[in-house]
């Protein structure tokens, strides 16, 4: 597996601390099961938490202590982001309460629990309910004069991957993408990432194609192409929206593909048991794509992003 011997990129977000002075510059693979090194897939399993969400957590809260004094986090997660924020929190010694859905992954909550956030599981309820996780983010950080980190509304969730992840992928290929496939949940990875690389190839004089990867029963795509909305259903965790979120800057994004949840879970089990590369479901809906590119147009050089790994998921994806 061939992997991208581009030069570091300096991290905007750099610091002295050992531990997260981890996050970003991670590497970038060719992905086995595709021939002559046409699909290329960006690690962001190899930060600390072992996710992409590392970097905004870490942009987001560095920003957020020079600028406000700020000395506690409070953030609505089930996912990634949750463990993220715990370990920028760890570091930069602020008070971290997180807040849930009940059931969420036991993975996820071990996480936020080794960093020593306070976790508050909230009932499995509707948006509109005061006791809903988002809900209670937001009276909990006006109960503790908390920062809210907010990633489905804060523009710095893309900002931070327009800074920092856009440049390092631009760097690693920005010779050879055609293609840049990522997987949406909030939309920030790939809005911030298509900015810079689409504003670098504009210089280089030459196009490459954004392509958001959604979950077929999701409104992400319906918002994007102005379709009737569908009701949001989907098993792979981090994949699709109920609607569009203003995270998502839909300008640099050139077209919408979706992906079933089964297409996207066999998809990151093939990577797995035929390539040996350990990724997460909605990875699996990327990659699943960004391989369909790849097959009917052999000129293409696709860059993916692997916002995650599998062994996070090792219950829902093999059994364990």
């Amino acid at each position: 597996m061939h992997t991208s011997s581009a030069s570091p990129v300096a991290s905007p977000f750099a610091t002295d601390d050992p531990v997260l002075s981890l996050i970003g510059n991670t590497p970038m693979v060719a992905y086995p099961g595709v021939e002559n090194e046409r699909v290329l897939c960006k690690m962001e399993s190899m930060n600390p938490t072992g996710s992409m969400k590392d970097r905004i957590a870490m942009g987001i809260l560095t920003e957020a202590v020079r600028t406000q004094n700020i000395d506690t986090v409070v953030e609505a997660s089930s996912g990634n982001t949750a463990g993220a924020v715990a370990l920028v929190a760890n570091r930069l010694g602020l008070r971290c309460i997180l807040t849930c859905p009940e059931g969420s992954s036991r993975q996820k909550f071990g996480y936020m629990k080794a960093f020593g956030a306070e976790v508050h599981e909230c009932p499995r309820v509707s948006s509109d309910d005061p006791n809903h996780y988002r809900a209670t983010a937001q009276r909990l950080a006006e109960e503790n004069d908390g920062f809210l980190m907010n990633q489905y509304y804060n523009q710095s969730n893309p900002g931070v991957h327009a800074q920092w992840t856009g440049p390092e992928v631009w760097a690693q290929a920005g010779d050879r993408m055609t293609h840049l496939v990522c997987a949406m949940g909030t939309g920030g990875l790939i809005s911030g990432t298509a900015r810079h690389v689409k504003e670098q190839a504009a210089e280089a004089g030459r196009p490459v194609t954004v392509v958001g990867v959604d979950a077929e029963c999701s409104n992400i795509a319906t918002a994007f192409y102005d379709e009737p909305e569908r009701p949001y259903d989907t098993s792979v965790e981090g994949l699709g929206k109920g609607g569009k979120l203003p995270t998502m800057w839909f300008e640099y994004i050139d077209e919408m593909r979706r992906v079933t949840d089964d297409e996207a879970f066999d998809q990151a089990r093939r990577a797995a048991r035929e390539n040996g590369m350990l990724i997460g479901p909605s990875a699996g809906a990327a990659l699943k794509i960004a391989c369909d590119i790849s097959q009917s147009d052999p000129a293409a050089t696709v860059v993916t992003i692997i916002c995650d790994g599998g062994d996070q998921y090792f219950d829902t994806l093999f059994g364990v």
